[in-house]
């Protein structure tokens, strides 16, 4: 590893993902024109790839492995935020594949017009080699034009194109020292409140239309997990994201359009836990708590605030209707 600052830091959380541990990190250290460093935290893996990372990291110095209990993406990623060194900070998910120019093309976009976050686009794909001319995962980014973090919530909330991968943003060190941004332990959706956080925060946000960042279809990724306990978690997320959204939306900071944004967000969030209630969470002692917690916050009311058309209406009253049939 060389004395001086890197580029980049890149933060790879790693669990049990060795068969495709390998594509994943070469395709980042052979990102040209940047200088860079790879945190990989293993949280806790059980299978092979702590083997794999020590294997690659006794072949290239630019990768450093840091080994921890499992505690979740989220404490592996502020491990990460930690020990990064670098001017700018990307995300990458231990499965996944970065082409060629992804690092360069939003550093160099982020240097240019002086932004605290840069945001990029993606693409899903099953095996490697990827598609040819895949197609991108974001269309309606305000693309050529620089700005706010509350701006970008306002436009693109309305047409769900909010980008909350946190793999598809590269972040000013600085400004996430500045703000001190985390994301939060023990959280499913915590790329949702980070995100957030980001956005109220930022003054600068650009945008990079090329979809540079892979995003494997994995099914053994815990959003596709069968477990109840994987399900009840994933609906703990949800709660926790509305939580947040609605905090800030509420806050006698934000202004009222802003506000409205929010719990917009708020609404179809609501709408994600209400199918992961109905069609993924089935067992009652699990469902229950987390409907009663859900009316107990008042987040009906949230919802129907959000409301800007009869099919968010509609999914504010459908909320109100099954939780309460849930939680009895």
């Amino acid at each position: 590893m060389t004395s001086t600052r890197p580029d980049v830091s890149v933060i790879v959380p790693v669990y049990n993902c060795a068969a495709w541990l390998e594509a994943q990190l070469c395709s980042v250290l052979d990102q040209e024109g940047v200088d860079l460093e790879v945190i990989a935290i293993c949280d806790g893996a059980t299978d092979n790839s702590l083997a794999v990372l020590e294997s690659m990291a006794a072949r290239d110095a630019r990768i450093r492995v840091v080994t921890q209990e499992n505690r979740g993406v989220s404490a592996a990623r502020n491990a990460g935020l930690t020990l990064a060194r670098g001017e700018w900070i990307a995300f990458a998910d231990g499965d996944d594949w970065m082409k060629p120019g992804a690092l360069r093309s939003w550093i160099g976009y982020g240097r240019q017009h002086d932004l605290d976050v840069v945001i990029g686009n993606g693409f899903s794909f099953d095996a490697l080699p990827p598609p040819a001319g895949p197609q991108p995962m974001y269309a309606r980014q305000p693309w050529d034009e620089i700005c706010s973090g509350t701006s970008w919530l306002e436009r693109t909330v309305p047409s769900d194109d909010w980008v909350v991968c946190v793999w598809l943003q590269c972040v000013r060190r600085d400004f996430v020292e500045q703000h001190g941004l985390r994301f939060e332990p023990g959280v499913v959706h915590e790329d949702i409140i980070w995100s957030l956080q980001l956005a109220l925060r930022a003054q600068r946000v650009g945008f990079v239309r090329e979809p540079f960042y892979g995003y494997r279809r994995n099914p053994l990724s815990i959003t596709n997990s069968p477990s109840q306990a994987a399900v009840a978690r994933r609906a703990a997320g949800y709660l926790r994201v509305i939580d947040a959204l609605v905090a800030a939306a509420l806050d006698v900071r934000t202004d009222r359009h802003l506000s409205r944004i929010l719990l917009r967000q708020a609404n179809r969030e609501g709408g994600h836990l209400l199918h992961v209630l109905r069609k993924r969470l089935h067992d009652d002692a699990m469902r229950k708590p987390v409907a009663r917690q859900f009316l107990q916050s008042g987040h009906v009311r949230a919802m129907l605030k959000g409301a800007t058309n009869a099919s968010e209406l509609w999914r504010a009253l459908r909320c109100w209707r099954i939780y309460a049939r849930f939680a009895t």
